[in-house]
């Protein structure tokens, strides 16, 4: 009979152990502007200079990979542009760096590095300029702006986007946009295009790519 209390105490405390599940609820990452991701995508761009009575182009075959990855807020984003030439006795391939560095928060991200242009045989053959990209979303729409954003391909912009959506201006005179369509929830077609002039220089592009969200690394982790 004397064991009949300590059962009695042991049941009690049952539903207390029971409800206590914090040593094995899953982690769930916390909502950010941004999420992993990762695109490769191929495409044409098409660049040169206007003079009176006409103008002069060079067509490229342009290959553009990039990524960002976020880890508890902290953001690095790392691009690679190649840019082939189509046509024989015109410009050089060339090849572009890009890497950002920065924090994403709940509605914002700040993203800020350089971008590195290497062409061979080119004078100077490595070239160094700064890049930064900002955003703030509301809901569904996201605002955002950016210096040589694109790998180094978009010289300023400001734009909006909305869901997979997005549209921007180019300065000084161009236009941005973007769209990607699902092809599950990780996962989707990416299409981009610009096209925008400076001066007497002008150039235009359209790629069409892969794009995914990578499932975040941390154990027990929500995607």
């Amino acid at each position: 009979m004397r064991s009949l209390p300590l059962l009695l105490v042991l049941c009690a405390g049952l539903p207390a152990w029971a409800g206590d599940s914090s040593a094995t609820a899953p982690y769930v990452l916390p909502p950010r502007a941004l999420k992993n991701e990762l695109s490769s995508s191929l495409g044409l761009l098409v660049g040169g200079y206007s003079y009176s009575g006409g103008s002069w182009d060079d067509l490229y075959a342009a290959s553009i990979t990039r990524g960002h990855y976020l880890f508890n807020g902290l953001t690095a984003e790392a691009g690679m542009l190649s840019l082939t030439p189509l046509e024989r006795g015109g410009p050089r391939p060339s090849t572009s760096l890009s890497l950002r560095l920065g924090y994403t928060g709940e509605r914002w991200s700040v993203l800020a590095g350089a971008v590195l242009q290497a062409t061979y045989p080119s004078t100077p053959i490595l070239t160094v300029l700064p890049s930064v990209r900002g955003l703030y979303q509301v809901g569904k729409v996201t605002l955002d702006a950016g210096l040589l954003d694109g790998v180094g391909l978009v010289p300023a912009h400001v734009g909006v986007s909305y869901g997979p959506v997005g549209l921007a201006y180019v300065l000084p005179l161009g236009a941005r946009a973007h769209a990607r369509i699902p092809l599950s929830a990780n996962a989707g077609i990416q299409l981009e295009a610009f096209a925008f002039r400076i001066g007497t220089a002008h150039s235009a592009l359209l790629t069409v790519g892969l794009v995914g969200n990578p499932l975040s690394s941390r154990p027990g982790a929500a995607p």
